[in-house]
């Protein structure tokens, strides 16, 4: 999971903390990390109408640059990351 690597801190005592980089929750242990990871970031889509026809607008330019073998942005990779946990296509 490199695309979405936590941020180690230490905490005050010292010890090794993990920080999400996309909401900035802090875990004690990399297990919880991969757990919040997983179920707040990547199985969920949004249900709203306009954000869904928004994703899809951009997974249809992201299956365009990868059928052409362009680069793709570190969003692009977690968009399509996403997209292929919940089964969009």
């Amino acid at each position: 999971m490199s695309l979405l690597r936590a941020i180690r801190i230490k905490d005050r005592f010292g010890n090794d903390v993990f920080k999400c980089p996309l909401c900035g929750h802090i875990f004690y242990s990399s297990k919880q990390y991969t757990k919040h990871l997983t179920k707040a970031h990547l199985r969920k889509m949004p249900k709203r109408k306009r954000i869904r026809e928004k994703i899809l607008k951009h997974l249809y330019i992201i299956t365009f640059k990868k059928e052409q073998g362009m680069e793709l942005t570190r969003w692009e990779k977690v968009l399509d990351l996403k997209a292929r946990l919940t089964g969009y296509k």
